[in-house]
């Protein structure tokens, strides 16, 4: 390891001196490609639109006027995922009779499960179920639920962690199917929406084993009077604690089927191979995420839900697209074509949850341990004036810190360096590889998931350093005699959300769509999902008996254990179910 530092230092001065002389990044290559990814034509890059379809086509070409060649006949990689979720034009619901108006009375929530049910109601405030050493909260207790439909408040009754814990919507109808409920009838409390917007989205959670609904805090109160006064149950369980389940004798019946409606979108790819006989075996990786959220609006991830305009994505992310496609242009030259072998891939679906890039690694078309390190390029467009750069992963591999802060001598960025090789981004795919990681971004902004990320706030100037910088650091390692090395650096997997984190399994799961169960990517070593002989490629079916059918259902049910607790985990393994006692 000591002769592999003293070779990069070596290199250090030459490829940076060649890099400044024959860089071909240009902020007007730049400034042009950036402004057609970001351009009203491209209406923000959704996954699986016709925009997006262009889009493909257009890197594409771009890899073929390059130069670069394909990894299969084509240069795209396709894949598919779900787009939308629609609710069918004959859902019906029915209170007592009265049958209610689609979006003025009530409105089916996109995770929703089908059927038709009828019966009877309980309410149970806002759907808690608390027990620990300070709280004890049950609003489950005091009535019959198997059969019924559960009525409860969104949001939670106190902004305390344990209740964050369990507020989120899809949890809580979750926690009423495991009670036997038929269905499930969401209300908006004054707290909590003091609008009473009626919001079918919820994203592209996947479904849950009952219908879910919800209803009008105004039609709600009106049908349910002679049996609640919603307010000041509200009001009581706020200022007092929890309420004994309510029974409301009253029919309660819907038709619900919600279609899932699949596209077809994909990454593209390319490759230099690279000059030297024996490294050329060997590949380094520059990847970008080229899609957006496209028009926005609830359930889009947009910070401004309510607006519907195109989201351009300048900065997220056609700045990390059009710097690659410069930094491809630069190694396609002969003058610096690399002697390891060098793939571009722009991955597809990283907002929708990293589908491109695990698709990618799933399917590579390189042997995975002949990858030696991945260069992920995401929010690169917005440099500021103390010439700020986060770089994360750089504890994937020893050396990474000094290479990148020697390196920085000739352009005097102020290096923000993080070690984690997991992030919000398509490198924790490779991370979950174990492959080497360096993620570079020039850092988050008031523009970020909103229509104003715009073309005209990019600092392309800035652009064209970072890219000289990062050519300078793949040169490097696509020429050294001596390969990355990987190390781990933190978790591979995310939290299952803010203010959780109780207990993790140590797994990095699969977040694509999918209903017959949860994809195990990668195990850490020495967490509980390793001790208990959890493999990479099991199938996660259940917890303790309960069903787990997705990457949703898992957080869910994880969130309820905690630190000292033992579970049963149910795994496919091969086609055999093995259960897996699991010490967290």
């Amino acid at each position: 390891m000591r002769n592999l530092s003293i070779l990069i230092i070596a290199l250090i001065a030459m490829v940076s001196c060649s890099i400044q002389k024959q860089v071909s990044i240009t902020s007007g290559e730049l400034s042009s490609e950036l402004r057609y990814l970001a351009s009203p034509e491209l209406a923000g890059r959704l996954p699986g639109s016709r925009a997006d379809s262009i889009l493909l086509n257009h890197i594409s070409e771009q890899f073929r006027v390059i130069g670069l060649k394909p990894f299969q006949t084509g240069y795209i990689q396709p894949f598919s995922l779900v787009s939308s979720i629609q609710a069918d034009t004959g859902n019906s619901f029915s209170i007592a009779g009265n049958t209610l108006q689609k979006s003025q009375d009530y409105t089916e929530v996109s995770f929703s499960g089908n059927g038709y049910v009828e019966g009877r109601a309980v309410f149970c405030g806002f759907g808690m179920e608390i027990n620990n050493d300070s709280i004890q909260w049950n609003e489950f207790e005091g009535q019959e639920l198997k059969g019924k439909w559960i009525i409860m408040f969104r949001g939670e009754p106190r902004q305390q962690n344990v209740f964050v814990q369990q507020a989120r919507d899809r949890d809580k109808a979750m926690r009423a199917s495991d009670k036997g409920a038929l269905g499930v009838v969401f209300v908006s409390g004054e707290g909590f929406d003091p609008s009473d917007y009626l919001d079918m989205s919820r994203g592209m959670e996947s479904a849950v084993p009952v219908p879910v609904v919800q209803l009008s805090r105004k039609k709600a109160a009106e049908l349910f009077k002679a049996h609640l006064n919603l307010a000041e149950a509200e009001m009581e369980i706020i200022s007092k604690g929890p309420v004994t389940a309510v029974d409301i004798p009253v029919v309660l019946s819907a038709h619900i089927v919600m279609q899932r409606i699949m596209s077809q979108t994909g990454n593209v790819t390319a490759y230099i191979e690279g000059a030297d006989s024996l490294l050329k075996k060997e590949w380094l990786l520059i990847g970008a995420h080229h899609d957006h959220l496209g028009m926005g609006g609830p359930g889009s991830s947009s910070r401004k839900p309510d607006t519907l305009a195109v989201h351009f994505g300048a900065d997220d992310n056609a700045s990390g697209v059009a710097l690659l496609l410069e930094l491809a242009e630069f190694f396609s030259s002969k003058d610096n074509r690399p002697a390891r072998s060098l793939a571009f891939a722009t991955f597809g679906a990283e907002e929708k949850g990293l589908i491109g890039s695990r698709y990618f690694t799933s399917n590579m078309p390189m042997e995975s341990g002949q990858v030696k390190l991945m260069i992920n390029l995401d929010m690169v467009g917005r440099l500021k004036s103390d010439s700020s750069l986060q770089i994360g992963g750089t504890g994937t591999s020893p050396g990474f810190r000094d290479v990148l802060s020697r390196e920085n001598a000739a352009y005097g960025f102020k290096l923000s360096l993080s070690d984690a090789g997991y992030g919000p981004s398509d490198h924790a795919s490779f991370y979950g590889k174990d492959i080497p990681v360096l993620f570079f971004s020039s850092g988050a902004h008031a523009d970020y998931h909103t229509p104003s990320d715009h073309p005209d706030s990019i600092n392309y100037n800035g652009m064209v350093l970072i890219g000289r910088y990062i050519a300078s650091i793949t040169s490097l390692y696509a020429n050294s005699d001596e390969s990355p090395v990987f190390t781990e650096a933190g978790p591979k997997e995310a939290s299952s959300r803010p203010f959780r984190g109780k207990v993790t399994l140590g797994i990095m799961p699969d977040v694509s769509e999918g209903s017959q169960g949860l994809a195990v990517l990668a195990v850490t070593e020495g967490k509980p999902a390793w001790q208990a002989g959890m493999l990479k490629g099991d199938l996660i079916v259940d917890i303790d008996g309960k069903s787990i059918s997705n990457i949703y259902d898992y957080m869910y049910r994880i969130g309820n254990y905690k630190p000292g607790d033992r579970a049963v985990v149910t795994v496919i393994r091969k086609g055999s179910r093995l259960d897996l006692l699991v010490q967290f």
